[in-house]
């Protein structure tokens, strides 16, 4: 799948959500490219579908173990809908294309 305004490559690690706060996460780091607030996550579905979401915030995170700093992009949902249709991706161990635009 092409995206005409991509910008970037991030390998997600893992994902998870909070429910109580409406937010998605995707942890990971960026393979090329950038990453900045506003920009869209676009996961791909099949060869010709992907679901977008907009970022909403960027954080770095460290862990116990493993001297790499990974970012941990957050998405947050107004529709727990939305929140549930990410989490139900699985998102894990798979590259997630950065796009300038997408849907909200």
């Amino acid at each position: 799948m092409e995206f005409k305004d991509k910008i970037g490559t991030f390998k997600a690690i893992s994902s998870f959500t909070i429910r109580r706060k409406q937010e998605f996460y995707l942890i990971g780091e960026l393979l090329e490219g950038s990453l900045n607030i506003n920009n869209y996550i676009n996961i791909i579905l099949n060869s010709s579908l992907a679901l977008s979401a907009r970022i909403s915030s960027i954080e770095y995170v460290e862990t116990a173990n493993d001297s790499k700093i990974y970012q941990l992009i957050i998405i947050e949902n107004k529709f727990d809908e939305m929140n549930d249709i990410l989490f139900s991706q699985n998102v894990g161990s798979e590259n997630i294309y950065i796009t300038l635009s997408g849907e909200d």
